[in-house]
């Protein structure tokens, strides 16, 4: 998955071309160039974003028609990398962030619909109820949503009910980067320790991702409820 960067966008946004090599397609990302966690394209984002696409190469349909949802879509690097491939995508994240989100889901709708794929973004607050947990999910996708201490146990929460809802159980691809600041480190090992409660946990080997996007500080994991 290969990008470039233009710096021709007013104000204060920049876009960024992400190529998904397996249908031919790049989608278009605005950012910012100041501003919170859900304003930049993150490595992690990246990576999960190439595995999915790496998954659908080996098996064509393998998000076709797959009904998604993501938490803490940022940009919507992920989720509209699913869409393109085929997949329903619900991108959600905290209200403020929509406007950029919704503006880079306009961007691509021809792309993702040319795909036969489909994309909304809808406003999530973790720990709150939401009519999102009634629908039914395949898969649910998280990329680096484990930033802040008081988020661990809201977005565990919020990933319960996702699954429980669901009749039949979704799976969940979640990546998150190791950062080495020792508060990183603990609640990175607390989150651990509170998902593996209630999931199976898989780590996805480095020679399963993609050949040029995969670190190993960045996690990549296959999660289904026990």
């Amino acid at each position: 998955m290969s990008y470039r960067k233009s710096y021709s966008q007013p104000n204060d946004h920049f876009s960024r071309e992400i190529d998904i090599e397996v249908c031919l397609k790049t989608l278009k990302i605005y950012q910012k160039l100041e501003g919170d966690v859900n304003c930049v394209v993150w490595d992690a984002s990246l990576v999960l974003a190439k595995y999915l696409e790496t998954m659908s190469q080996n098996k064509s349909d393998f998000l076709s028609g797959m009904k998604v949802i993501e938490l803490g879509s940022g940009l919507g690097v992920v989720g509209l990398t699913a869409a393109t491939l085929g997949a329903q995508v619900t991108l959600t994240d905290l209200p403020e962030a929509l406007p950029l989100l919704r503006k880079n889901i306009n961007e691509n709708k021809y792309k993702i619909s040319s795909m036969g794929g489909y994309a909304i973004a809808e406003a999530l607050i973790w720990g709150e109820t939401s009519p999102l947990f009634d629908e039914k999910y395949d898969m649910v996708l998280l990329a680096d949503c484990v930033y802040y201490e008081e988020a661990v146990d809201p977005l565990i929460n919020t990933l319960k009910c996702l699954v429980n809802n669901s009749q039949d159980q979704p799976i969940v691809y979640l990546t998150q980067e190791l950062r080495q600041t020792e508060a990183q480190k603990t609640m990175w090992t607390s989150f651990y320790d509170k998902l593996s409660d209630y999931f199976f946990i898989k780590q996805i080997p480095e020679e399963e991702q993609h050949v040029n996007y995969k670190s190993p500080d960045i996690l990549l994991l296959k999660l289904s409820k026990k």
